[in-house]
């Protein structure tokens, strides 16, 4: 029996230490709300309302879509400010790549760069000289895989750089 408990332990850990998550906010330019579904590609389950301020915790990466963390994200809609709970699927909730962005923490004039790689010891591949908003790709150790929004540009830059929050910039 203590077998099984260290060895449940040691999973728990292990889990914790691979899980990866990044606060992002929706920037849908569609015109209309945005999907949430119960699987990459997957069937719709939610609508987010075009006229609402969401921000979510994403994790797990797959193929552009992300896993939205605690079946939850925060908005800001119609006088409403709080959490709203995701419901109507058993297999977790997902969210496209294209929708959410993250904002660059380069408030007092910054130059921040999109790496090669992700240290800063890699190519540099984009300089940003001001404030922008980048579609997150990936995470890794401390840096996110992101793509612009004209999605001409990818690279890697240190999450510190960056603001899940549509709101506030993160000081």
């Amino acid at each position: 029996m203590k077998r099984f408990f260290l060895l449940l332990a040691l999973l728990t850990i292990a889990v914790g230490i691979n899980a990866q998550s990044l606060s992002v906010y929706v920037s849908d330019d569609s015109g209309s709300s945005t999907n949430i579904r119960n699987s990459p590609k997957g069937k719709v389950v939610h609508r987010i309302p075009q006229s609402t301020i969401a921000m979510l915790e994403v994790e797990e990466p797959r193929n552009g879509w992300w896993r939205i963390c605690d079946n939850s994200y925060f908005s800001v809609a119609d006088g409403y400010e709080g959490l709203s709970k995701l419901t109507g699927s058993r297999t977790g909730y997902w969210i496209h790549s294209s929708v959410i962005v993250v904002g660059t923490r380069n408030y007092g004039g910054e130059m921040l760069y999109l790496y090669q790689q992700p240290n800063t010891k890699s190519k540099k591949v984009y300089t940003i000289k001001e404030e922008m908003t980048l579609h997150p790709l990936e995470v890794r150790g401390g840096w996110v895989k992101c793509t612009t929004s004209d999605g001409k540009q990818v690279g890697w830059i240190q999450a510190e750089w960056l603001c899940g929050n549509a709101l506030t910039n993160c000081c």
